[in-house]
């Protein structure tokens, strides 16, 4: 059998052969489309490999023929298989016929680097984020590397747990690689070309590994692809940019303070698509200057050049698309051409001209859309709740659970669900809260959604895009009821056992994985409030809690009672013994490290926050009891933040029912207040005189109230948001004046973790803690230390000049 397949020599025949990927490319190719030769190494080439091997063990010796058996709940004993088996395959040596016509196709590409691309030629199994890319030099050494290192990625522990959970046998896997030249590039990025009014062009400096690894915010420019007018552009936040070292001596092995060097993705938890092979990469990182970070990456022509091949590959394969571009300069005397680097057609659509018997059952998708809530993707059956009280009993384990809008009293069943789609809510409402802190996947803002869907549909949940689709049931590979089969990167999060004990290649908990290119200065705290989420946050590099919301606690610890039925006296010391534990657990996993409790905001009857506490203290003594009682179990790194603090008196009178009650103040306990109310933008320093230590800034609730939104309403939520220039400027001015009053100011609301690009800006203005949920730890980690190096090198140049 042919062992390599040429790009511009693929035949409609090789299309099973060769899978999606490089069939799209090559049409484009031989179309007359500026595409990157390359050449694809078929799925029997691997077979024959793997047959080759001496395996030291029995249970692999049968692999290319075999079903391979584990249990995927059990990560040690999925850990040694994956190490194993990739063990010998990148110690194995390739066939010298295959490595002799490895070396002359390479040698045809007239390349220095190249890029090895995994995939897989079943296009019903969704490998986005899966299989990573390898990129090598181009000697006979490296080449071999970068195509063992591909095939490895089919035994990952994250591979092997995802195989087992879509049903599919490591046998009938059918592996291809692409391989093709990798040069540099002046800006990279993608183009979807839908059917609708606007089209999406998304851009960056240098090749596309910033953006694959969640370095760099692209410029997004909305263009109306019948007119070619911008509709609308937006400034990315792009701060590092990737391209080919000089030579083999400065890629992976230099580091000094102009380049930042990519770290071997392997122990990385982001889902990667790429892996710098060797200790000597072909990629090397840049910091961008100031003035590249404020310039857009696509000059005009550029843009409507994209916008100009979009619309004839969107014609000539006549359907919806996504496409990858990059734009080089391959000579110093030539132009920057545009440069195809993959097509993918949108939501199940086939190309014009395909056989009716290739299509998928979703060639007509339905598709809701809304906002993305909590990001990840699952496809499950829907279970619509229209009525909580007679339907919430009934909710299924493994479902995907739509509703008019999400209840923070939901959690039980919330914690069932594969994921979570709502008619009514926000990005910083309590279900989309939720959703973030526990791993799964929501779209909010979903208009009629209760409608469209029935009970019993099969749904594909798209978190990061805010997509929802309806499904045919043959789309859905050996469907299980009860069980969702989560693609991407939520794919660790099937078992919650797994997820919460992975040591796994590629998704463990974060807990060994967090590499900041520097120590911090800006504290990174979490945001949490339930009790499972201690297992992922233990162990992070993190300095504490920011925010530990009550409400939501309360929920799990009171049984899902409201905490006004405790208030009864034969049931007060319960409550206090239920909050006390459940804190405690918090208290204990974190210490000494500081914990920030916020008091109950129960929002009854229109009246928030401390001035509740005015009006009826009964429920405010019992917490501090509650914080009294985990001080005398001997945790004393729990301090207290005010909700919605109104005026000064509202917090003189909770201080004064604070010592009334405990006496004196224990000497670490702080008493903050969170700044929401935009009154607090005038009263700072009167609060600071009656004793606040603290301030943290609740952007979600500042920002309703600044621009007179409803933070649960989609329609506004899209258009106002904490990046509008009085939310910000109120943020500024909070953190100036914590500043000039000497006392910490921290940022705890969702705005770090939605818009990153506002982390530069905070730690300029000298924010002295981050607190975001925990799956936006790492990004923000690497985010501040970037932005701290940044504010270091302008200091140092300024005295140098």
């Amino acid at each position: 059998m042919q062992n390599l397949y040429w790009l511009n020599q693929i035949q409609s025949s090789d299309r099973d052969t060769v899978g999606d990927k490089a069939f799209y490319l090559s049409d484009l190719m031989q179309r007359g489309y500026p595409v990157a030769m390359g050449f694809v190494v078929t799925p029997q080439t691997f077979w024959d490999f793997l047959s080759e091997i001496e395996w030291l063990e029995p249970l692999f010796a049968d692999l290319p023929n075999s079903s391979l058996y584990f249990n995927a709940d059990n990560p040690q004993q999925l850990q040694a298989i994956a190490q194993r088996i990739r063990h010998q395959i990148i110690s194995a040596k390739l066939p010298e016929a295959l490595a002799s016509t490895l070396e002359s196709a390479v040698q045809q590409l007239d390349a220095k680097a190249l890029i090895f691309r995994p995939s897989l030629t079943n296009t019903s199994i969704k490998t986005s984020g899966l299989l990573e890319s390898q990129v090598v030099w181009t000697d006979a050494e490296a080449i071999a590397s970068g195509i063992k290192g591909a095939w490895a990625e089919l035994f990952r522990a994250k591979s092997l747990f995802y195989w087992q959970r879509c049903g599919q046998s490591l046998h009938k896997l059918a592996p291809v690689i692409l391989v093709q030249p990798l040069r540099n590039a002046i800006a990279s990025g993608s183009i979807a070309a839908d059917g609708g009014a606007v089209w999406e062009i998304q851009a960056s400096w240098g090749l596309g590994m910033s953006l694959i690894w969640g370095e760099a915010i692209p410029d997004c420019y909305q263009v109306q692809p019948e007119t070619r007018n911008i509709q609308s552009q937006q400034l990315g936040h792009k701060n590092i940019a990737y391209n080919l070292a000089h030579d083999r001596g400065e890629g992976g092995t230099q580091q000094n303070s102009h380049f930042i060097l990519r770290r071997d993705r392997e122990a990385s938890a982001t889902g990667a698509s790429f892996v710098i092979s060797g200790a000597a990469s072909p990629l090397q990182a840049r910091a961008l200057s100031e003035v590249e970070q404020n310039q857009y990456a696509l000059d005009q022509p550029y843009l409507q050049g994209l916008m100009d091949m979009a619309e004839k590959v969107k014609a000539d394969l006549g359907c919806s698309l996504v496409m990858e571009w990059t734009l080089c300069q391959l000579a110093s005397n030539s132009e920057p051409q545009l440069y195809v680097t993959q097509v993918s057609l949108l939501n199940g659509q086939h190309r014009k001209g395909d056989r009716e018997d290739e299509k998928l059952s979703l060639s007509s998708p339905i598709c809701f859309r809304g906002l993305p809530a909590a990001a990840g993707t699952a496809i499950a059956t829907a279970q619509v709740i229209t009525n909580p009280n007679s339907r919430l009993s009934n909710f299924l384990a493994g479902g995907i659970l739509v509703a008019s809008e999400i209840s923070p009293e939901w959690l039980p069943w919330l914690k069932l669900a594969a994921g979570v789609i709502s008619e009514r809510g926000g990005m910083t409402g309590h279900g989309a809260i939720l959703a973030r802190e526990l791993g799964i996947p929501a779209v909010v803002g979903v208009a009629d959604a209760t409608h469209a869907i029935k009970t019993g549909d099969s749904l594909l949940i798209d978190g990061n895009k805010g997509e929802v689709y309806l499904m045919s049931e043959t789309n859905i590979n050996n469907s299980t009821s009860g069980k969702a089969y989560i693609a991407e990167e939520k794919y660790a999060q099937l078992s919650n056992a797994t997820a919460q004990s992975l040591s796994i290649d590629g998704i463990t908990d974060f807990s060994s994985t967090l590499n900041y290119p520097l120590p911090i200065a800006t504290k990174l705290y979490v945001n949490v409030s339930q009790i499972g989420s201690i297992a992922r946050i233990k162990n992070l590099p993190v300095d504490g809690i920011g925010l530990l919301r009550s409400e939501l606690m309360a929920l799990e610890a009171l049984d899902y009672q409201h905490p006004r039925l405790w208030l009864h006296s034969d049931r007060q010391a319960e409550f206090v013994e239920r909050m006390a534990d459940q804190l405690a657990l918090f208290a204990a996993a974190l210490a000494p490290r500081p914990v920030f409790y916020r008091s109950l905001d129960l929002r009854e009857s229109g009246v928030e926050g401390s001035f509740s506490y005015v009006l009826d203290p009964e429920l405010f003594d019992l917490e501090l009891t509650v914080i009294e009682r985990v001080y005398q179990l001997g945790y004393s790194n729990v301090n207290l933040i005010l909700p919605f603090v109104r005026s000064v008196e509202d917090f003189s009178f909770c201080r004064n029912r604070l010592e009334t009650l405990w006496g004196r103040l224990h000497p670490d306990f702080q008493l903050w207040i969170m700044a929401e109310v935009p009154s607090v933008l005038f009263l700072l320093p009167d609060y600071v005189k009656a004793g606040v230590q603290g301030i943290a800034i609740g952007t979600n609730d500042l920002t309703q109230l600044l621009l007179g939104i409803d933070r649960d309403s989609e329609q506004m939520a899209s258009v106002f948001n904490s990046r509008h220039p009085a939310a910000i400027r109120a943020i500024q001015q909070l953190i100036e004046m914590a500043n000039t009053a000497g006392i910490p100011c921290s940022i705890c609301g969702d705005a770090p973790a939605l818009y990153p690009e506002m982390i530069d800006s905070l730690v300029r203005w000298g924010i002295t803690s981050i607190s975001v949920n925990v799956e936006a730890v790492e990004r923000t980690g690497i985010a501040i230390a970037r932005a701290e190096q940044r504010l270091i090198l302008q200091a140092a140049r300024q005295r140098l000049r």
